[in-house]
């Protein structure tokens, strides 16, 4: 029996249009937050022009494959654009040259993972314990990709529980003063 790609509950419909949403402006949101945060500069930078990666949901059709320009930019790359001859994340190159070739996935294995994550509900030191999500592609790159999603999941969502410094969270209520 294969999975639908289309949700069924009205919650999951939710999560699916704020999962579709995020990764249409993620290659948007890297560009702008590049400029904010040294953190995610410093991880642009490391990653060379040419170096595409992609964020998919499995058992849905949610996925956004990014590139990363000569001028550091990242750029969406179009599904039908995307190398077919060629397992994405495993370094190999195309034969088609004009198809591009993914150099590392991210592969959520639901819906509600990715919208844990994508929602601030879970960060991804959490996600990645919980097995929410599989990778294939170079490690190097992937630190640095997981550096870099760390730290733009911190400032777009800081002001959720999961992003916030264990020294801002008591860890017990405060004892009464003598």
């Amino acid at each position: 029996m294969t999975e639908s790609s289309h949700p069924r509950s009205m919650g999951q419909r939710f999560q699916a249009l704020y999962v579709r949403v995020l990764l249409r402006l993620l290659p948007h949101l890297i560009n702008l937050f590049k400029h904010v945060s040294p953190k995610i500069r410093a991880e642009v930078d490391y990653l060379e022009p040419g170096y595409t990666f992609m964020l998919s949901v499995n058992g849905t059709n949610l996925a956004c494959a990014c590139r990363r320009t000569a001028s550091g930019a990242f750029k969406r790359v179009p599904p039908d654009r995307l190398a077919t001859d060629v397992e994405p994340g495993s370094g190999l190159a195309s034969a088609d040259a004009q198809a591009v070739s993914v150099d590392y996935v991210i592969a959520f294995r639901s819906l509600a993972y990715a919208f844990s994550c994508f929602s601030g509900g879970t960060t991804l030191k959490a996600a990645l314990a919980e097995r929410a999500f599989s990778t294939r592609g170079p490690n190097n790159t992937g630190v640095s990709l997981t550096y870099m999603f760390t730290a733009l999941l911190k400032l777009f969502f800081g002001w959720r529980a999961a992003y916030r410094t264990s020294a801002a969270r008591p860890s017990s209520p405060s004892a009464p003063r003598a």
